[in-house]
């Protein structure tokens, strides 16, 4: 009987083939799940419109994003300024990602800077440039709702802000306390796309970034985005923030 010695130190063609395919294959892909249904028909021209059905996004780490069946949108995520350059607030192209980045903003279930970044990532599954993409991203990340959760007795980090319940309005102009679905309080700040502040700093920007066209990236954009937004509180800080401040609910 014959028998063939196998070198097991280096793996066949085959066996490379075989745990490459099995690797990409099990590499998560963001893609939404569902279909957008805008309801009653025509609710675009109306500026307000309903979802008929539930609709969700999953991001590429493979954590889902889900607005319900009911939810109210404008399209509020694209805002006058931006329609010249992408369209109306329900254009085809960008009214998913602005559905799901809408239903997280308005609700603070996860940090900010994570509710933007999918909206960037949902517009990119929406088969949006790059460029495009990038721009938008920047803009979110300036202009765009802030929150933190407020953590009573945490001490600050070195070099950050905490706030408490005398001076939050006063040191945090435009911002309020609000609270959380799950009843965390958090600080929280309405978009800014109206402001002096955010047309500045997006003018003063905008070159540099239609410059990088294809070739900019997510993370350059909040790069640039931290660096424009320099001592801003909610960039200086992180999804959550030490409080002397606290709240108790009586329900009736």
């Amino acid at each position: 009987m014959l028998h063939r010695t196998i070198d097991r130190r280096f793996p066949t063609a085959a066996a490379v083939f075989i745990v490459a395919s099995l690797a990409f294959a099990s590499e998560p892909k963001a893609d939404f799940v569902g279909s957008l249904e805008l309801l009653p028909p025509g609710c675009e021209s109306a500026g307000t419109c309903r979802l008929g059905q539930d609709f969700g996004f999953v991001d590429a780490s493979g954590l889902g994003w889900q607005a319900s069946k009911g939810l109210l949108t404008d399209g509020a995520s694209i805002p006058i300024w931006a329609q010249p350059l992408v369209g109306a607030p329900f254009e085809a192209a960008f009214i998913k990602a602005a559905v799901i980045h809408d239903h997280y903003c308005d609700r603070h279930v996860r940090p900010w800077r994570q509710t933007h970044r999918v909206f960037y990532d949902a517009l990119i599954a929406s088969q949006v440039s790059k460029a495009n993409a990038g721009i938008m991203y920047f803009a979110v990340m300036i202009g765009g709702p802030k929150w933190a959760r407020l953590v009573r007795g945490r001490p600050c980090p070195v070099g950050m802000n905490c706030i408490n319940q005398v001076n939050v309005t006063r040191s945090l102009p435009g911002s309020s306390i609000a609270l959380g679905e799950a009843g965390e309080l958090y600080v929280s700040r309405s978009d800014e796309y109206g402001s002096i502040r955010f047309a500045t700093t997006l003018a003063g920007h905008l070159p540099e970034l239609e410059r990088a066209g294809e070739a900019l990236t997510p993370e350059e954009v909040e790069r640039l985005a931290a660096k424009a937004m320099a001592g801003d509180f909610y960039f200086s800080n992180g999804a959550e923030v030490g409080a002397d401040i606290s709240a108790t609910l009586h329900s009736d």
